[in-house]
């Protein structure tokens, strides 16, 4: 998982920087661009992490480019990863977290990216995310703050 997420990591810092420097049109450009870095991806993948980002199109004087939204910060992050969520379960000891299909490492990097709703880490797959808790005793606290921090009700 650790190696995963690093990858999502360098992929996101390349992507944001393509995109800062270069005017970028489409997805297909953008995984030109992302493959002349020596960073494979695919469209849906590369949708998803746009997404994440917080990138928007614009209009220029040459067409629709893709740009860091000024407003696509923190809030924006948190609406889109709260889109994904289905549902979130506990048991005694883990919290489990229901995503849509192919959705769930990019919530469980949201989440392990957040310092103080009191989780040691995550365990993402595809759709679904085992959330560890720093104290099996405050799960359902923790539940609550990432519910808070999401904004889900």
């Amino acid at each position: 998982m650790k190696k995963k997420v690093e990858d999502i990591h360098k992929r996101h810092s390349v992507l944001k920087e393509i995109i800062s420097t270069d005017e970028i049109f489409n997805q297909t450009q953008l995984v030109k661009s992302l493959k002349q870095k020596g960073i494979k991806s695919t469209q849906a993948t590369l949708s998803r992490d746009l997404s994440e980002l917080g990138v928007v199109r614009v209009p220029t004087a040459n067409g629709l480019v893709y740009k860091l939204s000024a407003t696509g910060d923190e809030i924006t992050l948190k609406y889109r990863v709260a889109e994904e969520i289905i549902s979130i379960h506990k048991n005694e000891t883990l919290i489990v977290i229901k995503t849509y299909p192919g959705r769930a490492q990019g919530v469980a990097v949201f989440l392990d990216r957040q310092s103080d709703i009191g989780i040691l880490g995550t365990i993402g797959g595809d759709d679904t995310i085992i959330v560890i808790p720093q104290s099996i005793k405050k799960i359902k606290k923790i539940i609550e703050q990432i519910k808070i921090t999401l904004g889900i009700n």
